[in-house]
């Protein structure tokens, strides 16, 4: 439990060159009905406008922690740096291009965590939009501890922004790995042998599909890690050798989906969420 007076959850959101977008990210955040948090923002080295969009924020609001490194230390760093400063018993997950579509988000999730105290992570579905804000797709995740387990290792099922989850449980696992491609993946692995998973049925969070974002690594390196991935944990979840079937056709078919249209994009991730 959080000391007396600290808050009951922190935001983390981790910035590079995040201008466009971030001030979008940030007010969806601070028009949260739920209050009770602090909001740690890392400028990770910017060289656009993004640190100044930040202090006029941080100067309307105390709850906003700003941190700058003094050099880019890339995504999976910044985040754990924040994870080390973080005092609330929840971490709330925000990236730079996204945005919290209900204002309710963080209070029904903090509600669902204290109801279910077995839950290590509660996520939401998404709406997904392009790089103009056009809408792509929307999907719900899979909601049941165990109808995610059994995706888990040939998908991630939870969508990154829409996150929240204990925090003794991510520091019990030395948060995000640094060295591997889809660190968000391999910490929702990680987190489900601490708890139990859900995502609620709402479609809570925009999130950006931008290739070439912060948050963003090469695809064909991340398809490749996500086949290491099952194998890490195979002795923890089901389906292993579908999971690797699956790896392997996405990184043979992926060519042909990059170069898809939008529209047809937002169809074929929404039939891979539901599989």
């Amino acid at each position: 439990m959080p000391e007396k007076n600290e808050p009951e959850v922190t935001i983390i959101l981790p910035a590079y060159n995040g201008g466009k977008w971030i001030s979008r990210a940030i007010k969806s955040a601070l028009s949260q009905t739920f209050d009770d948090f602090e909001f740690i923002i890392i400028n990770d080295g910017s060289s656009d406008d993004t640190e100044a969009i930040v202090l006029r924020s941080a100067g309307n609001d105390p709850r906003i922690r700003f941190l700058k490194n003094e050099r880019n230390l890339g995504v999976q760093k910044t985040r754990n740096v924040a994870l080390g400063m973080a005092r609330g018993e929840y971490i709330a997950e925000i990236d730079q291009d996204d945005e919290w579509l209900d204002e309710d988000k963080l209070l029904k999730q903090v509600d669902f965590l204290k109801k279910n105290p077995e839950l290590a992570l509660c996520g939401t579905g998404a709406v997904i939009v392009d790089e103009e804000g056009k809408e792509i797709a929307r999907y719900l995740m899979p909601q049941t501890d165990s109808e995610i387990r059994k995706k888990i290792l040939r998908m991630n099922c939870f969508i990154h922004s829409s996150a929240l989850y204990k925090a003794d449980a991510v520091k019990q696992i030395g948060g995000y790995t640094v060295e591997k491609m889809s660190e968000d993946h391999d910490l929702w692995l990680r987190l489900g042998r601490t708890g139990k998973f859900a995502n609620l049925p709402s479609f809570s969070v925009q999130y950006r599909f931008s290739p070439g974002g912060y948050n963003s690594q090469d695809k064909f390196i991340r398809l490749k890690q996500n086949l290491l991935f099952a194998k890490e944990h195979r002795n923890f979840y089901p389906g292993y050798f579908l999971a690797r079937a699956t790896g392997l056709a996405k990184i043979i078919l992926y060519p042909l989906f990059k170069i898809m249209p939008n529209g047809v994009k937002g169809i074929m991730l929404k039939l891979h969420k539901k599989i």
